[in-house]
């Protein structure tokens, strides 16, 4: 059995190693546009802090491919798949078999039309070279801004002032981390993050990124409500898209993701799709540890294990400097029994209907977080979280 894999981030790489386990001789190849092995993608923000090298957050070496018999083709992109030979052709020509396909593309990410969004010095951040390049032309500027206050943004921000920048992170919304937090959550957010030195402008957009004098390097930013700021660089945070290219040529059924079934299973039969390419249920989800998940299911159903995804719990679990962050489920108070308390340092607050948790925020308390999982897990019970609303 051949297997090609497109893709090397989690989905494809847990998707390999999966097919390994249940097919010991089966031919696996995942091929890559990349120029490094898997790792560890959370952790880029800290390898633009410069506070871990790449080979540190790498998960496995060269001779654990060898070992697990896995081929690894980097620098080489697919442009072409013949469902019917079930071929898939690389840019230069190159054509590879396969009996069962995954097609773990990822996303990348957005880039709005923004009037002056192609002045050297705008950047996004998704992978170890886009991170390179931002390190490098941090070398000689002094202030950077940040467009999107969600969890990348922040934590890019927070990497970028670790550098010795003067970093301002602007949002569309009226306070950060507008998918996790609630508006009194996201504010006390912002006093602790302004408490360590970042700047916010809220409630506000670019209309345009400029060169004042002409020139092709990053000057200013314009922002819609007629202020500007003086900035040396922009890096853009304001989300990803599915890179559903290659599907969509292919004829696969496309809406927002690579459409899948239950099984993982694309609109053509042996073909698959998993990670931030894929679309389950109508939800593209862009999540680390849903890739994972979706990796690993996709692996057992292409070497012959029936197994169904039903979809992923989706929690977020944030550092910042030292501010910890759990969020998971509904955020919104809307028909739901409210428990809640804030001070100047935490917020913690849970969400139950009908006697079940549907919802829940800490920030700023570790050992709150700690239970506030295990409640949405349903290993605790919410008269064991409200013990902490009051200390």
């Amino acid at each position: 059995m051949k297997y090609v894999i497109i893709g090397n981030g989690t989905a494809g790489v847990d998707a390999a190693l999966t097919i390994r386990k249940n097919d010991p001789d089966g031919d696996i190849s995942i091929i890559t546009e990349a120029e490094n092995l898997h790792y560890y993608r959370p952790r880029l923000v800290e390898y633009l802090a410069n506070e871990v090298p790449l080979e540190k957050f790498t998960l496995y070496k060269p001779e654990f491919y060898a070992e697990k018999n896995i081929s690894n083709i980097l620098n080489t992109r697919i442009t072409a798949i013949d469902p019917a030979e079930k071929t898939v052709t690389d840019e230069k020509g190159g054509v590879y078999h396969y009996d069962r396909l995954l097609l773990a593309t990822g996303g990348n990410p957005f880039v709005p039309p923004i009037q002056g969004i192609d002045h050297e010095g705008v950047f996004t951040l998704r992978n170890v070279a886009d991170t390179d390049r931002i390190r490098d032309f941090s070398t000689e500027i002094e202030s950077i801004a940040v467009i999107g206050g969600g969890l990348l943004g922040l934590e890019t921000a927070n990497s970028l002032q670790k550098l010795g920048k003067k970093v301002t992170v602007i949002e569309f919304a009226p306070w950060l981390l507008p998918r996790q937090l609630d508006r009194t959550g996201g504010e006390l957010l912002q006093k602790m993050l302004e408490a360590k030195g970042l700047h916010f402008i809220l409630n506000d957009s670019v209309a345009s990124i400029d060169s004042t004098d002409g020139g092709r390097f990053v000057q200013q930013i314009s922002l819609k409500s007629g202020t500007t700021l003086k900035t040396d660089a922009v890096v853009l945070s304001v989300g990803i898209r599915c890179n559903c290219e290659l599907a969509r040529k292919t004829g696969l059924s496309v809406n927002n993701g690579i459409v899948v079934n239950d099984h993982m299973e694309t609109s053509h039969k042996d073909i698959y799709a998993a990670g931030d390419a894929a679309e389950h249920n109508s939800v593209v989800y862009g999540l680390w540890n849903v890739s994972k998940e979706q990796g690993i299911a996709a692996g057992l159903n292409m070497s012959g294990v029936q197994a169904e995804y039903k979809g992923s719990a989706i929690s977020t679990i944030l550092k910042i400097t030292g501010i910890d962050l759990f969020s998971a489920g509904v955020i919104s108070d809307e028909g739901n029994i409210v428990s809640a308390s804030v001070d100047t340092s935490s917020y913690k607050k849970l969400l139950v209907k009908e006697d079940s948790p549907v919802g829940a925020i800490v920030l700023g308390d570790r050992e709150s977080i700690k239970i506030a999982q295990k409640v949405m897990n349903k290993n605790a019970s919410v008269e064991e979280f409200l013990k902490h609303l009051k200390n």
